[in-house]
């Protein structure tokens, strides 16, 4: 159109990235899906799905390369990747029994160190 200067990065910022907040979604669906086979003791199935996720984040990384996010979609992406991290951390938890076992014994040892001699 003649006499409208058209500013491509204000478009841009105002057009939704469904591509890529879709990505991250799916990388918090195969955490979730990683959460509920470590539930199951399905370490294989942690292990393949961990694999999956590397791909996904690395796809992730390019993506946003070229993609911006929307304001909204920035507040969702918050979201996914504290439900990630949540997820991560009980799964952690599961394969490594020894961390409770060390945090309840340092737990009992700051205890103890409080309450004095």
């Amino acid at each position: 159109m003649p006499g409208k200067t058209i500013d491509a990065n204000a478009e841009r910022r105002n057009v939704p990235s469904f591509g890529l907040i879709r990505r991250y979604e799916e990388i918090a669906g195969a955490s979730r899906s990683m959460l509920e086979a470590a539930h199951r003791g399905d370490w294989a199935a942690v292990e393949q799905l961990e694999g999956r996720c590397r791909e996904m984040i690395a796809a992730l990384k390019l993506a946003a390369r070229s993609e911006t996010l929307s304001n909204d979609e920035k507040s969702r992406r918050v979201s996914l990747l504290r439900a990630i991290l949540k997820d991560d951390a009980q799964i952690r938890m599961r394969a490594e029994p020894w961390l409770r076992d060390l945090e309840n014994f340092l737990g009992a040892a700051a205890q103890t160190e409080s309450s004095g001699p």
